[in-house]
């Protein structure tokens, strides 16, 4: 039986695709974001504050930051259902929160995000209270009690390169950019075979800071601020960074 509708709370179901796993049959972490990411853009359109409510303004949404803990790893073939809702507004951010079930209720993911509006020529963040934008709020509700937070500048001092790579077709989204998923993907990339085989992948903290376009090469650089925590720093060929992340994993 569906759950009853909740006001202002998003819910929609998929299942697990041979195409969302890993080696193991685990849902990757850049799937789960894919299917956050989804459901917010499916919830804003039906709000009307979605993309083509937007570019109708000439402004755009972008994720600016994001957190991610799993608890449970969805797994091939399994059917799950995403919930999301807004959380009100934070000066220039929008807040929007996210969890990840199955069928009886478990909760398997949770998430919390942190979006601008972009002027689609400046690219400046936009006031969101100067904005025609009636953005609701869920704000009873938290999925992980925090919002994502400004992660730290790494020391790339103390930091190693692990992975260079280049935005390609495949990558690049609507407004032109590397999909907000893909780095997640480029950041998985970055870790040896042996590394992903023994452990598994708990929280993911992201910074979406700057941009990267089609045929942009960018270098991915890694510290352990501690045992299983993982800083990174994504730089373009500008030495420009363009994301920074933090990976808490676990040995299995």
């Amino acid at each position: 039986m569906a759950p009853p509708a909740e006001p202002g709370v998003w819910r929609e179901q998929q299942r697990v695709r041979s195409y969302d796993v890993d080696f193991a049959k685990r849902a990757t972490a850049e799937a789960i974001c894919r299917w956050f990411v989804e459901a917010a853009w499916n919830h804003a359109e039906q709000l009307g504050i979605g993309y083509g409510d937007l570019a109708r303004q000439n402004r755009f949404w972008v994720l600016s930051r994001l957190l991610v803990q799993i608890e449970t790893h969805p797994t091939w073939g399994q059917l799950v259902e995403s919930i999301t809702w807004p959380r009100g507004t934070r000066g220039v951010f929008a807040l929007r929160d996210f969890e990840l079930g199955d069928p009886t209720g478990l909760r398997l993911v949770a998430g919390t995000s942190s979006w601008l509006v972009l002027d689609a020529a400046s690219h400046r963040p936009q006031r969101l209270d100067k904005l025609t934008l009636q953005v609701p709020s869920q704000v009873t509700r938290l999925a992980i009690g925090r919002e994502a937070q400004k992660l730290p500048e790494l020391d790339t001092k103390a930091s190693r390169a692990v992975l260079s790579t280049q935005a390609r077709y495949s990558d690049i989204d609507v407004n032109g950019h590397v999909n907000s998923a893909r780095y997640v993907g480029w950041l998985l990339d970055s870790y040896p075979a042996d590394f992903l085989r023994n452990h598994l992948l708990r929280s993911i903290e992201l910074n979406y800071v700057g941009e990267t376009r089609w045929a942009d090469s960018v270098s991915i650089h890694s510290h352990e601020r501690s045992p299983l925590r993982m800083e990174h720093s994504i730089t373009n060929s500008d030495q420009a960074e363009v994301c920074r992340a933090e990976l808490i994993w676990t040995a299995v």
